[in-house]
């Protein structure tokens, strides 16, 4: 029997008090998937016998019930969030309904509990139904033949690929990520039904495609998932103003500015910061609104700040994205002109987005092949309150406001 792969002692706690009061508890999906390819995971998901109310039992007070359409526990480890979810089973045609036109088919509430087996059974794809457990063997259960799917590189459906798609669309997307993150294929039977199936995005909660996007945004994988969802139909529902600019000039440049910041963010020379991934992605409509010359950027001029914080919004759009992160992006950009500037230097020095425009001027300069002596006269970070005292001050959606308007 092969030795077990380590994960942290947290996730090993979490595991051994479940089993200790007697339920199944297996880690499944991604970090399963990244553990049997040498990959350090980012975060664990926990799939148990035990019902959530029997979850919170176990963990006490550490234990938080959440959700409405998919029922689980977060379990608090320290300053760490595990989630715990029940086995479930697939629901009949009229468990899934929740109004009078809905055909049965997409799943609405999925709350109906069952055994690992049928888990397995009711999940998307082969590579994300590996069961793993550290404490005891057999250490793997893998019902669905994912482990020799994963050694292929292969994407591939649990049961009818038209099913699994339609009763989640963001499936789609999900699989697309599969094949820009891992360089994994789709199965010959799940290429057309994602196809048919991408125009379905548009059924599926803002709020969860604008989560969906953060996770995007979060990993070195911009460029490659983009292009995926490009390439089988996909990103017209998805972001419907970058499908649009795809193929033109401000399609190339963004393409070639998400492949650097790619490259750095892998390399850990780039910022996880939300609003500094909205302010790189926009930057490329933007620069197309302002009208700016290729390889160069827009002049201050009246009405800056209204146009590029359309330019933001529509990139997004219908995306829900919190307008406290809106108008960091927009600031973003508007700073960019202003590192050409070095009288402007005190004042943007003072900016809380300046370490972030920064990096982004540092990314355009790269690819545009700018004099990089220039960049090296600005320092890594500023002088506003943020800098100094490691907490972000109460951003000013105002971009008049005379403490941070852009100098």
């Amino acid at each position: 029997m092969a030795a077990p792969l380590s994960v942290t002692p947290a996730v090993e706690s979490v595991l051994a008090r479940l089993q200790d009061a007697g339920h199944q508890a297996y880690i499944v999906g991604g970090a399963v998937r990244d553990l049997l390819l040498d990959r350090v995971p980012k975060d664990y998901d926990i799939a148990t016998s035990a019902t959530p109310e029997e979850v919170r039992h176990v963990f006490g007070r550490a234990a938080r019930l959440i959700g409405r359409r998919f029922r689980l526990a977060h379990v608090y480890c320290g300053r760490t969030c595990y989630e715990v979810s029940t086995f479930r089973r697939e629901p009949s045609p009229e468990e899934r309904k929740t109004r009078a036109t809905d055909d049965g088919v997409m799943i609405w509430q999925d709350n109906q509990f069952g055994t690992l087996e049928q888990d397995a059974r009711r999940r998307d794809f082969t590579v994300n139904a590996i069961y793993y457990n550290p404490l005891r063997e057999p250490h793997f259960r893998d019902d669905c033949g994912g482990i020799p799917d994963l050694r292929a590189g292969l994407v591939r459906a649990i049961g009818d690929p038209g099913l699994r798609l339609a009763e989640d669309p963001v499936r789609v997307l999900r699989a697309l990520k599969l094949v820009a993150e891992y360089g994994f294929r789709l199965d010959s039977s799940l290429a057309t039904p994602v196809r048919e199936q991408a125009p379905a995005l548009s059924r599926s909660s803002p709020a969860r495609l604008y989560e969906e996007l953060l996770k995007i945004a979060r990993k070195p994988y911009c460029a490659e998932t983009f292009a995926a969802c490009r390439q089988y139909g996909l990103l017209q529902h998805f972001l419907p103003a970058m499908d649009r600019l795809w193929d033109g000039s401000a399609g190339e440049l963004l393409r070639r500015l998400l492949a650097e910041r790619d490259r750095r963010l892998g390399g850990g020379e780039y910022s996880h910061s939300r609003a500094l991934a909205l302010a790189t992605a926009a930057f490329a409509p933007a620069w197309l609104a302002m009208g700016a010359p290729p390889g160069g950027l827009w002049e201050h001029n009246e009405g800056i700040e209204k146009t590029l914080r359309e330019s933001v919004r529509k990139s997004y759009s219908p995306l829900p994205v919190p307008r406290v992160l809106t108008a960091r992006a927009r600031d973003i950009l508007l700073l960019l002109p202003r590192f050409r500037q070095p009288a402007a230097k005190r004042r943007l020095l003072r900016h809380p987005e300046y370490r972030y425009a920064r990096e982004l001027y540092s990314l355009l300069s790269a690819i545009h092949g700018w004099d990089a002596a220039a960049l090296a006269d600005w320092p890594p970070s500023g002088t506003g309150p943020f800098e100094r005292h490691g907490a972000r001050p109460r951003y000013m959606h105002r971009p008049h406001h005379k403490e941070w308007q852009a100098p």
